[in-house]
């Protein structure tokens, strides 16, 4: 009886571990990720935290190669009862490499127009709360290196590991900000993508 349990879960293992995540030209991708960080500062006891939801949806143009539209919804606040809420959208270009069996990596290039609304909410000297609306836009262009993993056929983990991007704000008249950026390895964005065939969708 052992041995055929043991036999038994030796043909799932080896079928699981011989699927390979593939995207054919003319699938559809639904995907999101979620991200959480948080600093602090101990030399001020400055504090602050960020989350981010981001979904999307993309099309294959050709195998393993992705073109799509993202959304993001971010929440920041700090220690100094400042908190802010924005809304954006980004046109992004991915290419899923194959590592082994349902192990992979992606490379997620993306760029053109962000338009923020953001609500920005804070103290004033008499504790009262003051609430800011304001729009800005954002031009930007990076690349986000990540991996993915197949734990079901066409359903994809995924985890950006950092990346390098370059944006530029406009705030108004008076308020213009530039800011490019690195990280690797030391920021996490989790999600997940959904492959739809072609059959599924039409």
């Amino acid at each position: 009886m052992k041995k055929k349990i043991l036999l038994l879960l030796a043909i799932i293992v080896s079928s699981v571990f011989s699927l390979k995540a593939q995207v054919d030209k003319g699938d559809w991708l639904l995907g999101g990720a979620f991200g959480f960080n948080s600093a602090n500062l101990n030399a001020n006891s400055y504090t602050s935290s960020n989350a981010n939801f981001t979904p999307d949806i993309g099309v294959a143009i050709g195998k393993n190669s992705v073109i799509g539209l993202g959304f993001g919804l971010n929440y920041s606040s700090n220690s100094e009862q400042e908190s802010s809420l924005d809304f954006s959208s980004d046109l992004f270009y991915k290419k899923y490499f194959v590592v082994k069996n349902k192990l992979g990596y992606y490379l997620q290039l993306h760029g053109g127009i962000l338009l923020a609304t953001s609500k920005f909410t804070s103290a004033d000297s008499s504790g009262g709360i003051v609430k800011t609306n304001y729009k800005s836009d954002n031009y930007s262009f990076g690349i986000t290196p990540g991996i993915y993993y197949e734990v079901a056929p066409r359903l994809l983990l995924t985890a950006d590991v950092g990346g390098l991007g370059y944006t530029y704000s406009n705030n108004g008249s008076s308020s213009r900000s530039s800011n490019f950026n690195m990280s690797f390895l030391n920021s996490f964005t989790f999600g997940i993508d959904f492959i739809l065939g072609k059959k599924q969708v039409n």
